[in-house]
C-alpha cells in the first residue's frame, strides 16, 4: 500500500478499539485512551486506514504549551517504508495550522526515526540540550467526577513564584519564562504522567520546589508520575537522579524543536 492511496483522518473516541488493538494503546489504558481520543482541544490522533478499511498508522499528539507536540507514531509492518508516517505528520501540521496554533513542536533525540519526520517538516532545534527524568508519586486516584461537571482540564499554565527559579544557573524553562511578570509555565496530562515544561535543578532545594509546584495538581489529576527537564550541562544533578529516585526517559541528551508559522524556516516545506 503507498501512503498516497489513503488521506489522513482524525480519530475519535469510537476508533479506541481499533487503536489500542493496533499499537497496544501507547502504554495508555482503554480509558485513558478513550478520554484522549474524545479531547478536541487537548489532544488530536490522526489515523490512514488501508484500502479494506483497517486503520494500518496512528500517529498521537497533544498540546502542550503554545505548541501541537507531536509525541508518538505506529505503523503497521506490512506499511512501513510507505510514507505513512511521514503523511501523518504533516497532516497533523496542516490541521494546527488550520485551527490557528502558533505552531507544532517536538523532541530532537539523536537516532530516532521521529527526528527525522521533525527535520522533514522543518522544525528548528533548540541549542538547549537537556534529559527528561520522571519522578514517582503517590497517586491520588484523581477527583471523584461530579454530574454535569465540565471535563477536567489535560493542559494548563501554572503561576509560580519567581523565586523558585531566581539565582539558579540549573533552573530551566523549555518554553522560555518572561523576564518580567509572573512567571508561568506549561503542564500536560501525558497517560498518568504529569509533564512540565520546567525544572528548578536536580540538588535537593530544586526537587522541593519542583514538587511544592507541581505535586499538589499532579495529586489532583490522579498522576503517579512528574516529568521534568534537567539541563544536560548539569552533570553532576544528572548522575544524581539516576542514582536515586528518579528514571531518565531518554538515552542521550535530547532538546526541543519547533516550528512557528509565523515565521517558517528557509527550506522548509510549505505549511
Amino acid at each position: 500500500m503507498r501512503a498516497s492511496d489513503v488521506r489522513p483522518r482524525r480519530l475519535v473516541a469510537a476508533d479506541a478499539p481499533a487503536v489500542h488493538a493496533l499499537t497496544g494503546g501507547f502504554g495508555l489504558t482503554p480509558e485513558l485512551l478513550r478520554r484522549e481520543l474524545a479531547a478536541d482541544g487537548d489532544f488530536r490522533w490522526a489515523g490512514l486506514d488501508d484500502p479494506a478499511g483497517r486503520l494500518c498508522a496512528v500517529h498521537r499528539s497533544l498540546r502542550w504549551g503554545p505548541y501541537l507536540f507531536l509525541k508518538g507514531v505506529y505503523v503497521r509492518e506490512d506499511v512501513r517504508g510507505s510514507g505513512a508516517a511521514v503523511q501523518l505528520a504533516f497532516a497533523l501540521r496542516d490541521a494546527a495550522r488550520a485551527e490557528g496554533l502558533p505552531g507544532v513542536a517536538a523532541w530532537f533525540e539523536p537516532g530516532m526515526p521521529e527526528s527525522t519526520i521533525a527535520e522533514l517538516l522543518g522544525l528548528r532545534r533548540q541549542a538547549l540540550m537537556v534529559h527528561r527524568f520522571v519522578l514517582p508519586l503517590t497517586p491520588s486516584g484523581g477527583p471523584a467526577p461530579t454530574a454535569g461537571a465540565a471535563p477536567t482540564p489535560l493542559r494548563g499554565e501554572l503561576e509560580l513564584p519567581r523565586e523558585c527559579a531566581a539565582d539558579r544557573s540549573a533552573a530551566v524553562d523549555l518554553f522560555g519564562a518572561p523576564a518580567d511578570g509572573p512567571l508561568r509555565v506549561h503542564w500536560v496530562l501525558d497517560g498518568r504522567r504529569l509533564v512540565a515544561s520546567a525544572g528548578f535543578g536536580a540538588d535537593r532545594d530544586g526537587l522541593a520546589a519542583l514538587l511544592a509546584a507541581f505535586g499538589p495538581l499532579a495529586a489532583a489529576h490522579g498522576a503517579d508520575t512528574l516529568e521534568f527537564p534537567v539541563r544536560a550541562s548539569d552533570i553532576i544533578g544528572v548522575l544524581q537522579l539516576m542514582h536515586g529516585k528518579a528514571e531518565r526517559r531518554n538515552r542521550v541528551p535530547v532538546c526541543l524543536g519547533a516550528l512557528s508559522f509565523a515565521q517558517r524556516q528557509p527550506g522548509s516545506p510549505p505549511c
